[in-house]
């Protein structure tokens, strides 16, 4: 890569990086708003109880609590949901930039030992061999690491639901 051919790039990077902290900033916000909702639901929740507490309504107090830990149980279902969108739309999306820069770093680096190769006269062959193989395995490892992580975060989403499930068949 020459002087121009860097600085390309770099801007490219800055433009990408600054798209990503906007990605970032409002994730933050979708989150930060869920977050506000539940206080909100919590205080709400919190007060009725109080109030019926300070009657001395045991019997009211008592179903406000039932209530409260169905509508938990519904909402904490929601949220969850709601939650993992967000860092799933942050995690796709950073792979995927991870992917195209490492595809960029890997055809580089192809480039640079074709040049290697001519000026090297013997085993230049072999050592390109070995790169290019390193590069596409680290490429593939990334893929296959990608697919892991989802498979585990799916499987970690399924295992809550069916606790939250289990959790209010119960009450």
């Amino acid at each position: 890569m020459d002087a121009k051919e860097i600085q390309k790039w770099q801007q490219e990077k800055a433009k990408e990086l600054s798209e990503y902290s906007h990605k970032l900033l409002d994730a933050a916000k979708d989150l930060g708003a869920h977050h506000i909702a539940e206080m909100e639901w919590g205080m709400k929740n919190a007060m009725d109880s109080a109030k019926s507490a300070a009657k001395n309504d045991l019997e009211k107090l008592k179903a406000l609590q039932e209530d409260a830990a169905k509508e938990a149980a519904k909402r904490a279902a929601t949220y969850q949901k709601k939650v993992k969108s967000v860092l799933k739309d942050i995690g796709e999306s950073a792979a995927d930039e991870t992917e195209k820069h490492l595809e960029k770093v890997r055809s580089s680096l192809v480039s640079w030992l074709e040049d290697a190769e001519n000026k090297l006269p013997s085993h230049a062959d072999k050592l390109s061999k070995v790169v290019h193989e390193m590069s596409s395995t680290g490429q593939k490892m990334f893929k296959e690491g990608r697919k892991i992580v989802n498979q585990v975060a799916d499987t970690a989403e399924k295992n809550i639901d069916d606790l939250v499930k289990k959790s209010s068949g119960k009450k």
